[in-house]
């Protein structure tokens, strides 16, 4: 169970964190601390973190000039990088999106066609095979799929 907060806890870590403490600090809150054992339980627990910091900071390697400018220079080619590939990115996107509307558009203007061939097509399979229109379907675009994938993993892998 948690004691009740001191109400001078907080201007005794202000003075540990600006390294006031002990010496710099007033004697009331001197003597405070000594009186309250939440404010001393407190000072020690904080020096011992903030000492371990102050020495973990003052060990800890710092990188070469030429380490800090190399690395700064390749942020900034790949942020330059990044800057140059939106707009491509977005003409990428307006190129899909007329795609998909003229796809659509073709579908809806060869459709009938399609319907009629699908027509002799189920005529002819129903008449060899007996299935219905639901395998030609199916059948047409497993041989589709058979035929597309390869071409689109060759193209998709190819290293030029």
């Amino acid at each position: 169970m948690r004691n009740a907060a001191c109400v001078r806890e907080d201007e005794l870590l202000a003075a540990l964190q600006a390294t006031r403490w002990p010496d710099a600090c007033d004697d009331s809150l001197r003597t405070h601390v000594e009186s309250c054992g939440s404010c001393t339980q407190l000072a020690e627990l904080a020096r011992a973190l903030l000492d371990d910091h102050r020495g973990l900071m003052l060990a800890a390697p710092v990188p070469s000039s030429a380490i800090v400018w190399w690395r700064a220079q390749m942020r900034s080619r790949r942020e330059a990088a990044e800057r140059a590939t939106q707009p491509i990115t977005v003409i990428q996107g307006v190129a899909v999106a007329c795609a998909a509307g003229l796809l659509i558009a073709a579908a809806g203007f060869f459709g009938p066609t399609f319907r009629s061939a699908l027509g002799w097509v189920e005529g002819a399979a129903g008449a060899v095979t007996g299935f219905g229109p639901l395998f030609v379907g199916v059948a047409a675009a497993i041989g589709l799929a058979v035929i597309i994938a390869p071409v689109a993993l060759y193209f998709t892998f190819h290293e030029e």
